[in-house]
């Protein structure tokens, strides 16, 4: 048996995290509520086509282990797509993609559940679309070999359909107590939510990154990348370039096109005094 773990991924923070730092907690008091009150499980768990199992059960856990396992990837990719929308946009986004997941296991399980896994695979999703390409590491651990541990490094594709062809299998081959079709619900609605803001242009990619539109030649003007903080404009870098030129063809008798032969006839050619 082993453990196969992401731990960071390679995404610079253009804003603090910090919606994402206060739902995590809120996941954790919650499980105290849990631990210390079972009934609010019963009354909050998804169990049907209420709202107050699609929103409450986003933050029933169903163990310790469930708890630290969601932890661990809400923290991973949750941390990256807040600082992309900004704390903001982050606290809805994320309450919607649980609500996605939460309809996804309805649609096709129907089972009682609880859990945030339908809104982190939706942050999954959206990880997916924003950063393809930038790398996830990850920890490879074998039970019995605890102390040797294997540390690896993937780009973000090679992680991520490799974990969601995982999901669907596991969907079609049986659940068990892991819903699969809350993930893939999420998963899918995270991957929609993106694209949708990379087009109308409420999230931009900088020139240092590359989202999966403009990694398949798919991107317009509203995604095209912006410089990143710091970097001068593209109209100031421009006119340095246009009066550098200008400079130069002032200061050289030969122009930058110009032949040796062109430059003979034309200090050849008698100058119009008129």
């Amino acid at each position: 048996m082993f453990l196969f773990l992401p731990y960071r991924v390679d995404v610079p923070h253009d804003h603090r995290p910090i919606m994402n730092w206060l739902v995590l907690a809120a996941a954790m008091f919650v499980f105290w509520f849990q631990k210390n009150d079972s009934s609010i499980t019963m009354r909050y768990w998804l169990d049907g086509w209420g709202i107050r199992g699609l929103l409450g059960s986003i933050w029933l856990h169903g163990g310790l282990l469930h708890l630290l396992g969601n932890s661990l990837y809400l923290w991973v990719f949750g941390n990256a797509v807040c600082s992309k929308l900004g704390n903001l946009g982050y606290l809805p986004a994320y309450i919607g993609l649980g609500v996605a997941g939460g309809i996804g296991h309805l649609l096709f399980d129907g089972g009682p559940a609880v859990g945030a896994s339908g809104a982190i695979s939706g942050l999954i999703g959206m990880h997916l679309v924003l950063f393809p390409e930038n790398s996830i590491r990850c920890v490879f651990i074998w039970v019995f070999l605890p102390h040797r541990p294997a540390w690896f490094s993937f780009r973000s594709f090679w992680f991520i359909l490799p974990w969601f062809a995982l999901n669907i299998y596991g969907a079609m081959h049986g659940s068990g107590r892991i819903g699969y079709f809350a993930h893939i619900g999420g998963f899918v609605a995270g991957v929609g939510l993106a694209l949708l803001l990379l087009k109308t242009g409420d999230v931009r990619v900088e020139r240092r990154e590359k989202s999966i539109l403009s990694l398949l030649g798919l991107g317009g003007k509203k995604i095209r990348p912006t410089p990143s903080r710091g970097d001068r404009t593209g109209r100031r870098r421009q006119g340095e370039v246009q009066e550098r030129m200008k400079a130069l063809k002032e200061l050289s008798p030969v122009g930058p096109e110009e032949t040796p032969a062109e430059r003979g006839q034309r200090v050849a050619r008698p100058t119009d005094t008129r």
